[in-house]
């Protein structure tokens, strides 16, 4: 088509640089093409790297031992006499300086409460210990009841806390939350369909859920194809709360933490949380906010690694993150505030692979138009391969076009200094390929080396101060240049 070959003399520079311009001379598609393949074996040469990493903290305190066979009796100081369950270790006295160490290729299911200066790891051999949220296998424990409702099936345990989301056959797929849309009526419809909603006899479509956790505690699934407990041989579940809860001076490395409804690692304002080596993925889509007026809907939210509030030496390096409802990494915080807490300092996100999330990297302080002396500085976002944003199961967003991989929003100043963002890949969202703005030019990021492969006239971006929305086509480069001051950049066209 016309455009496409209005692309060409930018895209055989750019392709030739990267070392993938076709020599038989074949339409720029093809090269493009080539790029997606080069983007899809370094981001699994990170991820096998990822899963393989070694456990290498060396805790100068004394270290707690923990497996799948282990017994709460035991004093959890060997591998040979390891304790067992997190509730187990929830109620101990640990200190700083001390370790927590899990054996790998186990499963540990519950929320861990971290203490303070304590760090939590791996030992043994294999994969990475799993560290569940979820508080049953569902197609294992407990029952699928048949309702009075065709093909709507109730859980017979009970849940108190907010499911986000049930996951199938440990990621195949993944079911619908319905929430209900409050009208100044009294009526209430389907989020999705506009249909009249007042439960779950109105389930109708297969993989849909509702979740009556405010009063009956159960949970409803509609599923055409027969039991559930019969149709998979995994069901997850992703109740409210962090997987992990964070505070100060805490190292998280090698561990698999699934299966949350909240955020996988979360905390308020905290000093030196570092997380490494760690893969995180299928978190969020509870609630955060229920409808408390007429006219509203409830709000979800969950995301990977969360520091809401302050911060100072925020590491998070390393991670396979994905398949979150929110953003895979963020530090955030938007009220009118002036104290130093809130400041968000040394902050470092590097060498991550984030995958299908519906936002890769969130970031954002400070409200629009609200004074506000706090500050964000020393900030690097460095070497991430991060793909897909909007493509994985938090699509089912009702907002539109939320996605991106990088987010600040736009009603923040987002005050920085000494903010890089340099050497990421950015391939492909669904909505905004990046969202970079601020209250002023000086406390934009600066930009150099990023690779950005999104689909021609796409949306590419909200970016600058002011800032503007740009389409993903041959100006798109420009704009990257001229308001974020992106140097040697790449840009990368595909066809639909």
């Amino acid at each position: 088509m016309n455009i496409m070959r209005k692309l060409t003399s930018t895209l055989f520079c750019l392709l030739c640089l990267a070392g993938c311009y076709p020599k038989n001379g074949a339409i720029e598609q093809e090269a493009t093409s080539k790029i997606l393949r080069h983007i899809d074996r370094q981001a699994e040469r990170r991820k096998r790297n990822i899963l393989n990493s070694k456990s290498e903290l060396t805790p100068t305190g004394t270290i707690y031992y923990f497996s799948a066979e282990g017994d709460d009796n035991n004093d959890g100081l060997s591998p040979s006499s390891p304790l067992h369950s997190i509730a187990k270790l929830n109620s101990m006295e640990l200190k700083a300086s001390d370790g927590v160490m899990f054996r790998r290729g186990d499963i540990f299911r519950g929320k861990i409460n971290t203490r303070e200066g304590v760090c939590y790891s791996a030992y043994g051999k294999g994969e990475k210990p799993r560290i569940y949220g979820s508080p049953y296998d569902a197609a294992q424990e407990g029952e699928w009841i048949e309702t009075q409702t065709p093909n709507v099936y109730m859980y017979s345990q009970e849940l108190a806390d907010d499911v986000g989301t049930l996951v199938f056959n440990h990621g195949e797929c993944n079911a619908i939350k319905i929430l209900k849309v409050y009208h100044a009526d009294g009526t209430t419809t389907n989020v999705y369909t506009d249909e009249p909603f007042a439960g779950a006899g109105d389930l109708k479509r297969d993989m849909d859920f509702f979740h009556d956790y405010q009063d009956t505690k159960r949970l409803y699934l509609c599923s055409t194809q027969g039991n559930p407990k019969e149709r998979f041989h995994s069901i997850e579940l992703l109740t409210k709360g962090n997987v992990i809860s964070a505070t100060d001076k805490v190292h998280i490395d090698n561990l698999c933490i699934m299966y949350g409804g909240s955020h996988g690692i979360g905390s308020g304002t905290t000093k030196s949380l570092k997380v490494t080596n760690c893969v995180i993925g299928w978190i969020g889509g509870s609630m955060l906010l229920p409808a408390s007026v007429t006219g509203s809907r409830d709000a979800r939210y969950g995301n990977g690694v969360e520091i809401y509030g302050g911060c100072d030496e925020f590491v998070v390096d390393n991670c396979y993150i994905y398949e979150c409802y929110d953003a895979g990494i963020t530090n955030q915080n938007q009220e009118d505030i002036s104290d130093s807490s809130r400041t968000m300092r040394n902050i470092a996100f590097t060498n991550n692979l984030v995958e299908r999330c519906e936002m890769s990297i969130e970031y954002y302080l400070g409200a629009q138009n609200k004074p506000t002396d706090s500050i964000m500085e020393n900030f690097l976002i460095e070497g991430n391969i991060l793909r897909q944003a909007g493509y994985g199961w938090g699509k089912q967003h009702p907002e539109p076009a939320w996605a991106s991989h990088l987010k600040s929003w736009w009603m923040h100043y987002n005050q920085a200094y000494n903010f890089i963002i340099r050497n990421n890949v950015f391939d492909r969202s669904d909505a905004n390929l990046i969202t970079v703005v601020a209250g002023k030019q000086e406390w934009l990021p600066k930009m150099e080396g990023n690779t950005y492969i999104q689909y021609l006239d796409a949306d590419g971006g909200r970016i600058g101060c002011p800032w503007e929305d740009f389409k993903y086509d041959t100006y798109f480069q420009a704009a990257a240049e001229g308001k974020l001051r992106e140097k040697a950049g790449k840009y990368f066209f595909i066809e639909k």
